[in-house]
């Protein structure tokens, strides 16, 4: 079995979205990365692939996983790398670069015609 060390997608406290499941219902999750885990096998890929604990962020959300045959839905659990994409800025971003930015705001006017 190969172990190939990429370039992680997530990093402790960030906040993630899933993507690339073999599982349809885990897609879009909202996640937030727990802790690290390390290199794990997962199903049926070749090689062992970095993975997190991860516990959903949403009041709605679950995470499924299969054990023994059975499908079981969970709050949190492990999730590899390769399904996780960063939807917080990566520590140590600039906020300050966005601060003269306007956020955007609806304004409702009442119009007399």
């Amino acid at each position: 079995m190969t172990v190939n060390i990429p370039t992680l997608n997530c990093t402790v406290g960030d906040l993630a979205i899933t993507v690339n499941c073999n599982v349809p219902e885990n897609l879009g999750n909202i996640v937030r990365v727990k802790s690290a885990i390390g290199m794990k096998e997962w199903g049926a890929h070749n090689e062992l692939l970095f993975s997190w604990e991860v516990e959903v962020a949403t009041d709605h959300g679950w995470l499924l996983y299969e054990f023994n045959g059975y499908p079981v839905s969970a709050k949190n659990g492990p999730a590899p790398d390769h399904c996780l994409r960063r939807i917080t800025p990566p520590q140590g971003y600039l906020m300050e670069e966005f601060a003269d930015s306007e956020q955007l705001q609806l304004s409702f006017h009442e119009l007399d015609l």
